[in-house]
Formats: structure tokens, C-alpha cells, sequence
């Protein structure tokens, strides 16, 4: 896998019209105007040019996957991402961590998102849910997206902050485990477990810190225990 940063913005644009014709990420895509849409779409690719560093993800001279990224101060900040092969998927997370490995030996800082898309959205995450072994999804306000350094079998956060009802998980290890979308409603809630014990959590805030992130957020059992806590994630 060969990865290039682009300087010439028209080497994206073909690839980048093509997939927003197709995918619709954006409900003003699905203007029924094909003038509003063309205008929408190119008014996106010049933001998302204008604001990022881009690159691009090549195999046997084809382009497989796009990743619009902005270098924060603590972290690296996707803005847009894309595969040219969604159907592929093998191929398709092997061009993302390449890319994101790409960049973070430049400027070794994490990654982060927020889930931009409005059209089919529940779609995207329980895909994104399903496939990306390094991402995890918050259900805070901004939906926001982290990733590992490397691919996890089992996600694992750390309990770094409670309250007088849920002090006796300080320091616990957490394994997260999926996420539950339902249609129609904007929240999602995570189910995690610690010490073997299922909980669902409700996070609220998400802090990016240098090395580091902080969920806030609430913690419940099928009973009665119900607690702020926050947890820790480390890429």
C-alpha cells in the first residue's frame, strides 16, 4: 500500500464527486436539483481541501481510500474519510491504517472524529461499529469517533473518575462491547463490562487531551445502581 499526500486538489475531486454522488453522506446531496447537489458537493470538497492535509491510499496504481485530516494541537482531527472500494473491506481498512500510520509517525498523535454524516447515519456506525477493530464510537452530543494504534480484539478503557456511588469502580479496566443504534433516536448507548459485570454507559462529554481523552458520562445496571463516572481512553 502506497501513501501519498495530495498537493494538487484536483487529483482528489473525481474520486471524491464520484462518492458523494453515490453515497450521499450529506442530506443535501439528495436535493433533487442535480444543480444544488453538484453545487453542494464542490462546495464541501473546496471547504475540506482548504482546511486539510490530504491523502491518499494507493494500491497497483489505484486509488483505494481518502482520509481529509487537520493536526490539532493535541490530535489529529478527520474531517473526511472515504474508500473508493467500500465493498471491500479488507482492502478498505487496510488503506485507513495505513494512512493514519502514515501520519502519526510524522506527528504521533491520536485520531479523532465526529460521525458528520446525517444521511443513513445509524447505517454507518453499526458498519463502522462492525468492521473497524480500531474505532470506538461515544453517544455524546457530537457522536465523537477515537481510534487505537493498533487493531483490538477486546476495547478496553479505565475508570479514572467517580462519584460517592460509583467509587468502588475507581481504577477498574473496562471492556467495551458494542453499540446500540436504534432509528430514530439521535443517542446511542454503550454496553460495557468490568469485572465480568454488564453495565450501560451514557457519555456525555468527551475532553481531548494530549495523549489521552476523557469520556464523562453515566453508568447503570439492569437494577437500581446508577452513577457518574469517567473512564480513560489511551490509543
Amino acid at each position: 500500500m502506497i501513501i501519498k499526500q495530495l498537493i494538487n486538489k484536483e487529483e482528489a475531486w473525481d474520486d471524491f464527486q464520484e462518492f458523494c454522488q453515490k453515497s450521499k453522506p450529506f442530506k443535501v446531496f439528495c436535493s433533487g436539483s442535480r444543480i444544488m447537489r453538484e453545487r453542494s458537493i464542490k462546495k464541501y470538497f473546496d471547504n475540506f481541501w482548504q482546511e486539510c492535509n490530504v491523502y491518499v491510499a494507493k494500491l497497483n496504481n489505484e486509488n483505494i481510500l481518502y482520509i481529509y485530516n487537520k493536526e490539532c494541537d493535541n490530535f489529529n482531527l478527520i474531517e473526511f474519510v472515504f474508500s473508493t472500494k467500500p465493498r471491500n473491506i479488507k482492502k478498505t481498512f487496510e488503506a485507513a491504517y495505513s494512512i493514519m500510520d502514515f501520519i502519526r509517525s510524522d506527528n504521533h498523535k491520536y485520531f479523532s472524529s465526529v460521525i458528520r454524516r446525517t444521511f443513513k447515519s445509524d447505517s454507518y456506525k453499526k458498519w463502522v461499529d462492525r468492521y473497524d477493530k480500531r474505532a470506538i464510537i461515544f453517544n455524546d452530543k457530537d457522536e465523537t469517533v477515537l481510534w487505537y494504534n493498533t487493531e483490538k480484539m477486546k476495547k478496553q478503557l479505565k475508570v479514572i473518575g467517580t462519584n460517592d456511588s460509583s467509587k468502588h469502580l475507581q481504577d477498574k479496566i473496562v471492556d467495551y462491547d458494542i453499540i446500540n443504534v436504534e432509528s430514530g433516536i439521535n443517542a446511542c448507548v454503550t454496553q460495557i463490562s468490568i469485572d465480568e459485570q454488564k453495565y450501560l454507559f451514557d457519555g456525555k462529554r468527551v475532553s481531548l487531551r494530549e495523549g489521552k481523552c476523557l469520556i464523562e458520562g453515566m453508568i447503570s445496571d439492569d437494577k437500581t445502581f446508577v452513577a457518574k463516572i469517567t473512564l480513560e481512553f489511551t490509543p
